[in-house]
């Protein structure tokens, strides 16, 4: 068969992911080869070629043996646990498409949801940047994903228990049924184009999990770039079963992150502001926890 240059690149990021890595890898095999069957209508060849990659950042359980079961995957081991954003930039320098999808190792990607995807960049225009696909619970629920930006005190009434009230003020007026520009759109399956990611300079390795997404997103818009949210190419995502199984490490690197995030984007103050709220959390959960309510 002949041998066609990446178009796609997908990224997957592991650490410690033995329990979904085998059945994220075989959807996304599912779909290549859904996308490989199409007729593209684009001359000569009307071939579609896509990769797969996998960074494991020094998982200590089966990930690895898993993820070698898979033929066409490139497994790059890295010796420590560098965090999400160094790991895609790893995946990143050897990758080959001119499109990136980053893809959580526990996330299962729908049959059709890379033909729509490379459909829809294809045809978008070079302004696009950033696409979002469409996040499912297990369920077949709806997992929002595409909002506006936090500002600053509405990320500080999140954190102080008013997270609902903001979710709800941070996807206002979405339809999630349609195509939308909107400010930045979830990490869990996120596609980026190579010119873009390396005119922004890719991921700021600073973040080491969280944030991450939103600053490449501020970062794309600052360019000009458009970010958006691409309904039809869906994935489902076990939200949380990645980081629940190192919830201490999650626990620091989202406080971290946000701090960092905060102060790169909106100033010393706005950071100084988030810790405070941190602080006050952590200290109301340490309360609870001591009179008898355990919070995670």
């Amino acid at each position: 068969m002949k041998q066609v240059r990446p178009f796609l690149s997908v990224i997957i990021v592991t650490y410690n992911s033995q329990d979904f890595i085998g059945e994220c890898l075989k959807s996304v095999e599912r779909a290549i080869e859904k996308a490989k069957s199409r007729d593209w209508g684009l001359g000569t060849g009307d071939l579609f070629g896509a990769e797969m990659i996998v960074v494991d950042n020094a998982s200590i359980d089966g990930t690895v043996e898993i993820v070698r079961q898979f033929e066409n995957v490139r497994l790059i081991r890295n010796a420590q646990n560098l965090g999400f954003a160094a790991g895609v930039n790893c995946g990143a320098k050897v990758a080959q498409g001119d499109w990136l999808l980053l893809l959580n190792p526990d996330c299962i990607v729908d049959e059709n949801a890379l033909s729509t995807l490379t459909d829809f960049v294809r045809n978008c225009g070079d302004e696009v940047a950033i696409v979002g696909l469409q996040l499912l619970n297990p369920d077949g629920t709806l997992q929002p994903s595409g909002r506006r930006f936090p500002k600053v005190w509405e990320f500080i009434l999140a954190l102080l228990g008013f997270s609902r009230w903001m979710e709800a003020r941070w996807f206002a007026g979405r339809d999630f049924t349609k195509v939308q520009e909107v400010d930045e759109v979830s990490g869990a399956a996120l596609a980026v184009s190579r010119k873009a990611f390396e005119q922004v300079g890719g991921m700021d390795e600073g973040f080491f999990l969280f944030f991450e997404e939103l600053d490449l997103c501020r970062r794309a818009k600052a360019k000009g770039f458009k970010v958006v949210y691409l309904p039809d190419a869906k994935v489902k995502h076990l939200w949380g079963a990645s980081v629940k199984r190192v919830p201490e490490i999650a626990r620091k690197a989202q406080q971290q992150s946000a701090i960092r995030y905060f102060r790169k984007h909106h100033g010393l103050i706005a950071s100084i502001l988030v810790s405070i709220a941190f602080a006050l959390r952590n200290f109301a959960h340490k309360i609870r926890y001591r009179l008898g309510r355990k919070v995670f």
